[in-house]
């Protein structure tokens, strides 16, 4: 859901440009097929396995490895960082929760100012589990994780200076995170939203992938993991640990680890995996992944909940989210950037 590149420190300017473009259009496509699973999961779900919670741990590895080229490996000025944040998140989501709310009344998503408050303070993800549900918002919960994350990844960029004591700090956290998760699961018998909707668990997967980054950028990532096709395999793995059959702390404990090795492992992949997610498709849905994400979530609860064909419902989705994404996300990004 986040769109931002990081450039390798290389010794020639035309070499640093190529490889900024090669980076952007592969991790654009990492993100195009996040949202392709999530879509599929939603409106064509597939026997087993469920897709769209696997999409949404995608966006989450790719997150981690971002904030951590950005925030510790180029040391992004924070104030900039958290502008930019705001800019490239908070008009698509003010507009999307209005008109949702304006458009869904009435119908049996319908929610009201203060489920639309939760989202817009990026609290939903609790509120979700301790106040009241709004269908139309739940997928929200994972923007808050994101947002949570990247001020807690601020605050340590701001707070600790010493990479040496960054990346132990981060495993320590990411480590505590699924531990706090697999006990509220399987002791405290909580359900899947009670514990998987939460920062303090969910924030795990982010941090792993934050963490292999550092690893890489410091050379310290054994070479074994450094193939051309580590990357696919460990995303292989991932899909393959997350079907219904195994237990569901297990996707968080086993797979999301190997889904952050994968994002982290684009850069050493073969030509065939990384050339398929640079492709136009891949990298255009990448583009338009974070409007797509806002919209298809009410048109998906009709598909869900009332049957409804899942064919218009998709291209709805699809109709809401390209205006989204042209007249208000990109052009309202531009503006703030450049005016703020």
């Amino acid at each position: 859901m986040s769109e931002i590149s990081a450039t390798h420190l290389v010794p020639s300017r035309a070499v640093v440009d190529r490889s900024a473009r090669t980076r952007l259009a592969y991790l654009d496509g990492w993100r195009g097929l996040s949202i392709a699973l999530v879509l599929i999961g939603h409106f064509f779900p597939v026997p087993g396995i469920n897709l769209g919670v696997l999409g949404v741990e995608f966006f989450f590895v790719l997150s981690g490895r971002l904030m951590a080229e950005i925030l510790f490996i180029e040391r992004y000025p924070l104030k900039k960082f958290f502008k930019r944040r705001f800019s490239r998140i908070y008009p698509a989501l003010l507009v999307f929760v209005i008109i949702a709310m304006i458009a869904l009344s009435g119908t049996f998503i319908a929610f009201k100012w203060k489920a639309a408050l939760t989202a817009l303070t990026f609290t939903y993800n609790y509120a979700g589990i301790l106040v009241t549900r709004a269908g139309a918002l739940d997928h929200i919960w994972s923007l808050c994780v994101e947002e949570h994350a990247y001020v807690i990844l601020a605050l340590i960029s701001a707070t600790v200076l010493s990479r040496d004591r960054v990346l132990p700090l981060l495993v320590a956290l990411a480590l505590l995170a699924m531990a706090n998760g697999a006990v509220s699961y399987w002791v405290f018998n909580l359900d899947y939203e009670a514990t998987y909707w939460r920062t303090d668990v969910h924030i795990a997967s982010i941090l792993l992938s934050a963490s292999i980054c550092l690893l890489k950028a410091e050379d310290r990532l054994p070479d074994v993991l450094k193939g051309p096709y580590v990357a696919l395999a460990a995303a292989a793995g991932a899909v393959f640990l997350f079907v219904d059959a195994v237990p569901t702390p297990i996707h968080y404990l086993l797979a999301t680890p190997l889904l952050a090795l994968a994002v982290n492992a684009l850069d050493f992949s073969s030509r065939l995996f990384s050339g398929l997610l640079s492709s136009w498709p891949m990298t255009t849905l990448g583009l338009w992944s974070y409007s797509l994400y806002l919209w298809q979530q009410p048109f998906y609860k009709f598909v869900y909940e009332q049957g409804s064909n899942p064919w218009p419902m998709l291209a709805g989705a699809f109709a809401c989210a390209l205006c989204s994404y042209y007249l208000i996300e990109r052009p309202a990004r531009e503006w703030l950037n450049r005016n703020w």
